[in-house]
């Protein structure tokens, strides 16, 4: 992936932090599963771009959490940095059964 660009113009302390990967346009949100703020994604899974709600100018750290990825920010003394975390996928592993020895008999 690509590096970022980031926009962040915070007012009287904090703002929204926005990470774009791409200048296409975005469609809709996907709301955080856990963080405050929403991506957006292309419609195979790709990540576009990420909002972070609120992030202290001077110095903060917030992860948004979403099914198969991650965005963490971190602001430290006014400078941003990202990190990206794919998640390994949920797939639940086969069981096998063990074989059985058949013996034919005449």
């Amino acid at each position: 992936m690509k590096k970022g660009k980031i926009f962040f113009h915070p007012i009287d302390g904090t703002g929204s932090l926005t990470i774009s990967w791409t200048s296409v346009p975005k469609g809709d949100a996907t709301e955080a599963d856990k963080g405050s703020g929403v991506g957006f994604f292309s419609e195979e899974g790709n990540l576009l771009a990420v909002i972070f709600d609120e992030v202290k100018e001077r110095q903060d750290q917030q992860i948004l959490d979403f099914n198969k990825i991650s965005i963490e920010v971190m602001v430290k003394a006014g400078k941003v940095k990202y990190i990206i975390v794919n998640k390994p996928s949920k797939t639940v592993p086969i069981k096998r059964r063990p074989r059985k020895k058949i013996s034919i008999s005449k």
